[in-house]
């Protein structure tokens, strides 16, 4: 295992992140987040000064900058903005969880992101880039209090992606598994701390793509050859729900709300949701079938906060508000939910940032600097369309 960053927090087994259900203490029942539109904060920088040969305006800042300004009065994003690599842009998800990993080091290698003794160039330039984003929206938020949302992987997403300094799996280690979902509900509990010593109220968006593979044992070892073993029901649910206990409010973003079917039993969705202890829940809009929308008004009529997530390419017309607004009341109305329930639903836009490694942006469709701006405004559009419905 690595050696532990230095940290003045102290935490015993029961406040542990990842303990099991035994060992944690009662946990308080996590906060939903209220209706709003908001976006995955991703923003591509725009081309660069043909004469400068470098990009005039900060892209950190000039994401801040549209997200307090388009989306002021709903949830505007911590700016996650791309890097430039081999002569494109791209931005690593993994390399952003890792900089708020606490008592913890990394560095990356040519197979992605594994556990280190001690801080390496990598590891400091992800912590740079979560300080210019605190900077950012400190500079434009700072005077204007309320919600702000940071969208990060989820703890399970991230065990999955990261390697032990032999470079065997994370996963396959209890007690570093163990270790890493613990460093990462702390570092993010800090970093949201700061964002409310500015004032304003910080509310944690934890991307869960890969729970699947985790508890049906068949996320990959390193060589490709062989699966890892299934990580017990308990382990997944413990280390979710404590993760959310230590955090502000948080929505729980899900590739799609398919069933488990785990050792010849079928868990629906909305009770595996249930079992993480979220409060609110994401979607992409895409992934949605009838079954799904189903599980989906479960949830909503549970009390859940319900989110739908745009398409990566929805921001390409941002007067296209009517066309996803009957995308989602068509739908919604089939199964018989009342159409003047979906006010009660917050709309995300934008990409997400790719878990693997090389990262690279600019080859997905929808995805481009002229999109920036575009994915805030339907965003906004989307929600203040679904608070008029009648």
């Amino acid at each position: 295992m690595a050696e532990p960053r230095s940290s003045d927090r102290e935490s015993s087994d029961r406040d542990r992140p990842g303990a099991t259900s035994t060992e944690a203490a009662a946990p308080d029942v996590p906060m939903s987040v209220l209706p709003a539109a908001t976006t995955t904060g991703i923003w591509l920088p725009g081309a660069r000064d043909p004469h400068r040969g470098y990009i005039a305006t900060s892209p950190v800042r000039e994401a801040a900058a549209s997200g307090f300004d388009i989306l002021a009065d709903q949830l505007p994003p911590v700016p996650l903005t791309a890097h430039q690599s081999e002569g494109r842009w791209g931005a690593d998800a993994i390399g952003r969880a890792v900089g708020l990993l606490t008592e913890l080091h990394v560095d990356r290698t040519s197979y992605g992101w594994r556990l280190t003794a001690s801080a390496g160039k990598d590891e400091r330039l992800e912590d740079s880039a979560l300080i210019e984003a605190f900077d950012a929206i400190a500079e434009y938020g700072g005077s204007r209090p309320g919600q702000v949302q940071i969208s990060l992987p989820g703890p399970w997403s991230l065990v999955t992606a990261l390697s032990l300094s032999s470079g065997a799996r994370v996963l396959g280690d209890y007690g570093a598994r163990r270790d890493v979902v613990q460093a990462y509900a702390f570092g993010i509990a800090a970093f949201t701390d700061r964002i409310a010593s500015l004032g304003m109220q910080p509310t944690v968006r934890l991307v869960e793509s890969r729970l699947n593979p985790v508890l049906t044992g068949t996320w990959p070892t390193v060589s490709g050859w062989a699966s890892l073993p299934a990580i017990s029901e308990t382990q997944v649910w413990a280390a979710l729900e404590s993760t959310l206990r230590h955090l502000p409010p948080t929505v729980l973003a899900l590739p799609d709300l398919d069933s488990l079917n785990l050792q010849g039993k079928e868990i629906p969705a909305a009770e595996a949701v249930r079992r993480t202890g979220a409060r609110s829940v994401s979607v992409p809009l895409a992934s949605l079938r009838p079954h799904s929308w189903e599980q989906l008004a479960i949830l909503a009529e549970a009390g859940l906060g319900t989110w739908i997530h745009l398409p990566a390419a929805a921001g390409v017309r941002s007067d296209a508000v009517n066309h996803w607004c009957e995308r989602i009341r068509t739908p919604w109305s089939r199964i018989g939910m009342g159409v003047a329930s979906l006010r009660e639903f917050g709309i995300i836009a934008g990409p997400e940032l790719p878990l693997t490694y090389p990262p690279l942006l600019e080859d997905q469709p929808g995805i481009g600097p002229e999109h920036n701006r575009g994915t805030m405004t339907i965003a906004a559009g989307l929600r203040r369309a679904l608070e008029e419905i009648e």
